[in-house]
């Protein structure tokens, strides 16, 4: 009897035994990794920034400007070159206008205008322009150096609206064939509403 009671003992410690080794030797699961940050989005897309560029190099209801650059192995002929071409550049933006002016004022006023005296019109509106543009003044300019060594100019230059405007009246005013076709409240008008509609379109 007592062989027995022994042999059920040892048995019950092997268990025991057996069960607590096998407690320890089982871990708590690992904790997962955590998810890899999601890549940056890639952009073939590089912003370049225009010098003189921003709304105040532009033409608004009281000025034209224009903005143009030249370059050059030496910096006083990219200067030189910018101002030539931003000197044609706002005289063409001009003489375009004045001619939209002309044709409108052509086909809406009373008096019948005919191509002959339209032709008029344009050639002294075109001189007065060409005498303005010495007047034009300088908005800004930035010249800069490349890498390869040569040199950027640019510049913004700007003519004031109404001056221009009464010169070109005047000149129209003062021409003896035209003046008895003239109507200067008409072309004032006209003048102004060309003028007010170029401005929305370089806003």
């Amino acid at each position: 009897m007592k062989k027995l009671f022994f042999g059920i003992l040892a048995l019950a410690c092997a268990v025991t035994i057996t069960s607590c080794s096998s407690t320890k030797g089982v871990s708590a699961p690992a904790p997962a990794p955590a998810p890899a940050p999601a890549p940056a989005p890639q952009s073939d897309m590089v912003e370049i920034n225009v010098p003189l560029s921003g709304p105040q190099y532009r033409t608004n209801g009281d000025y034209y400007r224009a903005t143009q650059s030249g370059r050059s192995t030496n910096l006083s002929m990219a200067q030189k070159v910018a101002f030539q071409n931003c000197r044609q550049q706002l005289a063409a933006a001009i003489q375009a206008d004045v001619k939209a002016v002309i044709e409108n004022y052509a086909k809406n006023t009373e008096t019948a205008l005919t191509l002959e005296a339209a032709a008029q019109y344009q050639e002294l509106a075109y001189t007065v322009i060409e005498q303005k543009m010495k007047d034009v003044g300088t908005v800004d300019e930035k010249p800069f150096r490349k890498s390869d060594g040569t040199y950027e100019y640019y510049v913004c230059l700007e003519m004031a609206k109404k001056p221009l405007e009464d010169a070109i009246v005047k000149s129209l005013e003062n021409e003896a064939e035209l003046k008895l076709q003239f109507d200067r409240e008409q072309f004032k008008k006209v003048y102004q509403e060309q003028m007010a509609a170029f401005s929305q379109q370089n806003q």
